[in-house]
């Protein structure tokens, strides 16, 4: 069928609308797609009301099946606002959840789209359908795109997610928020204003995790795919810090690092190991 859409000319059309009136499936389903069909001919012949109106009502097309059809048509059409307006309508019965999310949040990459992290059309349709997001394919655009926008929901939303999936959910997070090809290049654009890199990072820092994720970030920072991020090491100690784990601080690996009003990383670890005294040697001390 794929070959023969679009349809090229009149001969083309015939062979197609004949493809689907002998195709094996339910009537409505055929219903459906000669819709479609309708509905990429309809703007280029004035009719009131148009043809696919008329075919849907002649047929007594379901109300589901027609709006279903008509968002499917505009997220083709990349008319996005439209199209989750009709996705979203209560009649329907979610169809193709997870790839019409991941369409949405993928849509920044096409020049007409105009998306950017505030665009609250993806998060819309996830609160409004429930995708079960069955898949890493659509589970980590859809979570760098919340990261995006608000890091401690993030966080909260993915403790609500399978425990298997969290571990590579959490990575995502870390690495959305201190990758800084995540906010392009050149001029600052609207999240960056909005919601600057330095506030994501500081809230990542100050999040409420689990000794087990402790570890999981910990790792991706400093021995897996996180270690190249701009940041890790200063996110691991600044960490270390947040949760008084003063002496894992203080003992680490020296890191020099540039200096901020005349402080580095080894005047506050320094300071750390004089401020501790006796108690250095202690394992697992925290303030």
């Amino acid at each position: 069928m794929s070959v023969l859409y679009p349809p090229k000319g009149d001969d083309g059309l015939r062979e197609l609308h004949k493809r689907i009136c002998e195709t094996p499936i339910t009537l409505h389903y055929k219903h459906c797609l000669i819709f479609y069909l309708l509905r990429d001919l309809s703007p280029h012949y004035k009719t009131s009301p148009e043809w696919a109106t008329q075919f849907a009502s002649s047929v007594h097309l379901e109300t589901r099946f027609w709006t279903f059809i008509e968002g499917i048509w505009e997220l083709d059409h990349l008319q996005f606002d439209n199209a989750v307006g009709h996705l979203t309508h209560p009649s329907i019965i979610p169809t193709f959840p997870d790839e019409i999310l991941l369409t949405l949040v993928n849509r920044k990459h096409h020049q007409l789209s105009g998306m950017n992290e505030t665009d609250i059309l993806p998060l819309a349709y996830y609160n409004c359908v429930k995708p079960p997001l069955t898949t890493d394919a659509v589970r980590q655009p859809f979570v760098r795109y919340l990261a995006a926008r608000n890091v401690t929901e993030t966080y909260y939303w993915i403790r609500a997610r399978p425990e298997h999936e969290h571990r590579q959910l959490l990575e995502a997070l870390v690495e959305q928020t201190l990758d800084h090809r995540a906010w392009g290049g050149g001029e600052p654009n609207e999240i960056d204003i909005i919601y600057p890199r330095e506030e994501k990072a500081l809230e990542l820092v100050g999040l409420p995790f689990s000794e087990q994720e402790e570890e999981w970030i910990e790792i991706f920072l400093t021995e897996g795919k996180g270690r190249t991020l701009k940041g890790a090491e200063d996110t691991v100690l600044m960490r270390k810090l947040a949760i008084g784990s003063l002496q894992s601080f203080a003992t680490g690996k020296g890191k020099q690092g540039k200096a901020h009003h005349g402080v580095d990383w080894k005047i506050l670890k320094d300071g750390v190991k004089k401020g501790l005294g006796p108690r250095q040697g202690e394992q697992g001390f925290k303030a």
